[in-house]
This record gives structure tokens, sequence and C-alpha cells, in this order.
């Protein structure tokens, strides 16, 4: 066997490699007042961005409405998932010794990649999102348009921090979403906001058969309602989660 077929002596074969956004075996401390206040900030512009800033109403006019929606939402989960990064940084004394203008600086150089990464792997669930809704009963031609933005919708929500911090790293996102095993601090963070989404937004289809005939039954109103206020809930759970947890504590001691 030649020298570069043999296993490297610093990697097991079954060793997972830390995700290449944020890394999971030196981010060991959560911040209650930093992460509470990134995650109210994030809360609130969310509100904004499908209640207040599209000039037509949900109930009006869906399309009209996410196509807004989605464009201005776009930008605010750019922004906190960037600022999470800078807290994680300047937080766990990694990047302490470096301003906030040079680790901006080095957000861009270095890591543009992992946000170009993380869109594609956003269109890519909604696309996925769009094909559940239409196995789950959404019409497959009439309200396409519908339909497209509210995946778009819930894959900003749920699929664009996961993707962000794992990028397309599988192992992480079995162990995290399909072995439901959250361990570090920014795991735990996505894991309950993600599920909640996914699962409010299914809920909210519950309503759509009932023969109430309210404005807001039509498709997707429901769903996107359902999506928002899981989102929200699930943005709380994983606070409380990992502020009552110790995780930092625990994973503190085990390196000792």
């Amino acid at each position: 066997m030649s020298q570069r077929d043999k296993p490297s002596s610093s990697t097991s074969p079954n060793e997972i490699v830390p995700p290449p956004f944020h890394n999971s075996s030196t981010i060991t401390k959560f911040h209650p007042i930093s992460h509470t206040l990134i995650t109210i900030t994030q809360l609130i512009l969310s509100t904004l961005c499908l209640l207040y800033i599209p000039s037509t109403k949900l109930l009006d006019d869906p399309v009209r409405c996410l196509n807004v929606t989605t464009m201005t939402l776009f930008f605010v989960q750019f922004l906190i998932e960037s600022s999470r990064w800078l807290l994680y940084l300047q937080g766990d004394g990694i990047e302490t010794n470096k301003s906030i203008k040079a680790m901006l600086k080095n957000l861009i150089e270095h890591k543009g990649e992992n946000f170009a990464h993380a869109l594609w792997i956003t269109l890519f669930g909604a696309f996925m999102f769009h094909l559940i809704a239409i196995v789950f009963g959404a019409p497959a031609i009439d309200d396409v348009l519908h339909t497209m933005l509210f995946a778009l919708y819930i894959s900003l929500l749920a699929i664009y921090p996961p993707a962000c911090a794992f990028k397309n790293h599988g192992p992480i996102w079995a162990r995290v979403f399909s072995d439901g095993s959250p361990e570090s601090i920014p795991e735990k963070l996505i894991y309950y906001t993600t599920v909640a989404t996914v699962v409010g937004a299914w809920l909210g289809a519950i309503v759509i058969p009932l023969d109430w005939d309210r404005p807001w039954q039509v498709w997707p109103i429901p769903c996107v309602i359902g999506g928002f206020v899981g989102h929200i809930v699930g943005s709380i759970i994983s606070l409380f989660v990992c502020y009552f947890s110790g995780e930092g504590d625990n994973i503190q001691k085990k390196r000792e």
C-alpha cells in the first residue's frame, strides 16, 4: 500500500469531522443575554417581514405578501447567522484579540462560501418542501406560486440556519435531525427551532379541509402562520433548553 493510500493517523475512520461553520468542539458556552438578544431580534424582524413590511396582507394576497416576505427574510436570516458567528468567535475566546471590523473582513473573505452553500441548500430544501406539500394534498398545477413561496418561506426559517452551520456535512445533519441528538450549543439552538417550524407548518394544514369557510383557511395561509408560530415557539424552547442543560459545563468536564 502506498503512503497516500494509508489512512491518516490523526483522524480515526469513524471520527466525525466538526462542521465547517460552527465548530462544536470549541463552542462550549451558552451566553444567555447575547443569545436571547439575538433571538428576540430575529423574532421581531421575522414578524415584521411577514406581517408589517409587505404592503399587501397575507389574507388579501398570499403571493404578493410572500414575495416581499421571502426577500426580506433572507437578509434577516443572513444578518442573524452572521451575528451568531461573531458571538461564537468572541464569546468563546476564539478570536478575542480581533476587532469587530477585522472579524467582519474575515467573515466576508473566508465564510462567504459557507453562505453560498447555505443558499443552495435552502433552495433545495424549498424544492423538497414543495414536493412534500403536493404529496400531502397541495395543488400540483393550480396555485403553484402559492406552494412555491410557502416552501421557500419555510425553508428560510427551518433550513437556512442549519445550512449555514453544517453546510453539506452529512454526518452532522444525520446525527442532529435523523437521530435527534443535538450536542453543542449551536446544534441545540438550531434543532428545536427547525423541528418546531416544520411541525407548526404541518399542524397548520389541519384547518384547511374544515367546513368553516374562513378566509384564513385558504392554502397556504394556515401553513405559513403555523410555520411562523412554530418558529417562535421553537426559538423560545431552544433558549430554555440551552439555559437549563448546562451544556458548556458538561463539555468542559468531558475535556478535563
